[in-house]
């Protein structure tokens, strides 16, 4: 299945669909009979000429229904449309909201009883989010407080000095990563820095400001659920498939039987994050085979060299699960000993 038919996989050809930031690419275009409200950040005619340099089809770019700028995105819809929608769909658009919870919240709002959710979002394993940290709930959670409508100095930074592309390319896929390099010189995020300001009169600049895996995101979304601060929990994801995933959402929480089920999600999906993770680090560690792997302009170290360091950590990772072993042999050995032990300290001393 390719991606637009998984975009459209919870729609039917009778569905009334809210598309947000279809651009250049629309999953459900009018022109193939879609029953879609387009949203965007310009005009049709504003995106053509914003892409006209681009190597990209501007004839697929469609009217555009709601122009969203500023405020929330259900305030941008008109109001009798509100809960009129089956579908919305969001191929990476999530990514870039400032506040991640008020975008669900329009959601809820605009869709009809019933109504899912499609989303594209990029694996931050395969594109040039490759270095920046994962997500957590807790980021989500300071950007709902603060009600923010731009990008923080936190993302900013983050996004000028820790960009990265591999082998040239600003998203790649599973597998060898290449030759890293980072984007922008340090001087650009310096820049940054030294001109950021929390001005809602300034102009809007965009960035990346949420990094996830597949795991990242369900653990953020559960938790928001557990919050009762999201009114969606996910259907299913799918993917990796190149550079991004796909989740599917539907109304409600995740439901469990007690306390305890609950915590040990949590722990699966920060033990399966934290896999991901380690997967992402062997394949930039063992991707140049033999070839040197660039990281900025700093040192190089060869293919060979870097799979030597990897098979050091993975003694070592053996070692202490050895170890870990022992102790734990160890402890099961003594249990009897330190029974009799604790029933001596226990008894009174005679004294006469």
């Amino acid at each position: 299945m390719d991606r637009i038919a998984r975009l459209l996989s919870m729609s039917a050809r009778s569905s009334r669909i809210i598309e947000i930031g279809a651009g250049y690419c629309p999953a459900a275009p009018k022109a193939a009979g879609w029953d879609s409200h387009v949203v965007d950040h310009a005009t049709q005619d504003e995106l053509r000429a914003k892409y006209a340099a681009a190597a990209v089809d501007l004839n697929a770019i469609e009217p555009v229904d709601t122009v969203w700028q500023q405020g929330t995105l259900h305030d941008a819809i008109p109001r009798p449309l509100h809960g009129r929608f089956d579908t919305m769909i969001a191929s990476h658009v999530l990514e870039h909201m400032p506040d991640f919870v008020g975008f669900l919240e329009s959601a809820d709002r605009l869709l009809a009883p019933g109504g899912t959710v499609a989303l594209a979002l990029p694996d931050r394993r395969f594109c040039f989010d490759f270095f920046k940290p994962p997500t957590m709930t807790g980021d989500v959670l300071e950007a709902r407080t603060e009600r923010r409508t731009r990008h923080s100095l936190r993302t900013a930074w983050n996004h000028m000095a820790y960009s990265v592309t591999a082998s040239g390319r600003l998203a790649w896929g599973p597998g060898p990563v290449g030759a890293i390099a980072l984007m922008d010189p340090f001087e650009a995020a310096r820049d940054t820095w030294s001109n950021h300001r929390n001005d809602p009169l300034a102009p809007y600049v965009d960035y990346h400001v949420w990094h996830f895996t597949p795991a990242g995101f369900s653990l953020v979304m559960l938790e928001l659920g557990l919050l009762g601060l999201v009114n969606w929990r996910i259907d299913r994801l799918e993917g990796p498939e190149n550079f991004e995933f796909f989740a599917f959402l539907r109304r409600g929480t995740g439901q469990f039987p007690n306390v305890e089920a609950a915590q040990a999600e949590r722990l699966r999906l920060l033990r399966q994050q934290l896999q991901e993770t380690r997967e992402q680090a062997s394949a930039a560690l063992g991707a140049s085979e033999g070839a040197p792997l660039t990281v900025g302009e700093g040192g190089q170290y060869s293919g060979d060299q870097l799979a030597e360091i990897l098979a050091v950590l993975r003694q070592q990772d053996q070692r202490l699960r050895n170890i870990e072993a022992v102790a734990a042999w160890v402890r099961t050995a003594l249990r009897p000993v330190r029974a009799v032990w604790r029933g001596v300290r226990r008894r009174p001393v005679d004294s006469g």
